[in-house]
């Protein structure tokens, strides 16, 4: 090997060198566009779930309207789950870990806990409670009311399994839950 080779091959692997950094960069940018690009392309960042169907006719054994569609939501850590409540429903989204068979139905009442959960089965959302009044302190209202047909939004930051409830105890008792399983 002559000296003008092994000058080249020295400057190519110190120019090599220098493009370490900005290759390892570039990694880091292709990993956030492909982030961007799912989440754009809606691979579980957004879910809508059906929260009743607003054929609220206030009676027991109503599955048109005493479900959440679809049962089972799958969504990435970081993802939001937009409830369209349709009828009168208040929505629990307990913490990561509470199961179904945890929840203490009362033999009567309108909502399965009044006034409020009780500490032992942490809360991730406390949805609007229809038609206004605590919890948490939200005004009742009649005009315009929030006892139907709204949007809620609720974001999962970890990764889980999370129960989503109806906290109308009727509602409850006729299966109105679902699983949101964010990975």
């Amino acid at each position: 090997m002559n000296r003008r080779m092994a000058s080249k091959g020295l400057l190519l692997n110190a120019a090599m060198l220098g493009l370490l950094p900005l290759a390892a960069k570039a990694d880091d940018i292709k990993d956030h566009l492909r982030h961007y690009l799912n989440h754009e392309k809606n691979e579980t960042a957004s879910v809508t779930v059906a929260f009743g169907a607003g054929l609220n006719t206030a009676q027991p054994g109503n599955s048109a309207n005493h479900h959440i569609l679809p049962r089972e939501i799958a969504l990435h850590r970081g993802g939001v789950v937009t409830f369209m409540v349709a009828g009168f429903h208040q929505i629990i989204v307990f913490a990561q870990g509470v199961v179904q068979g945890q929840i203490a139905v009362p033999p009567a009442g309108l909502f399965i806990y009044d006034p409020a959960p009780p500490d032992s089965l942490p809360i991730l959302y406390l949805g609007l409670r229809p038609a206004g009044g605590p919890p948490p302190g939200i005004a009742a209202t009649s005009d315009p009311s929030n006892a139907q047909n709204r949007i809620e939004s609720v974001s999962f930051s970890e990764p889980g399994d999370y129960l989503v409830i109806c906290y109308v105890r009727s509602h409850f008792v006729d299966g109105m839950w679902a699983m949101v399983k964010v990975r």
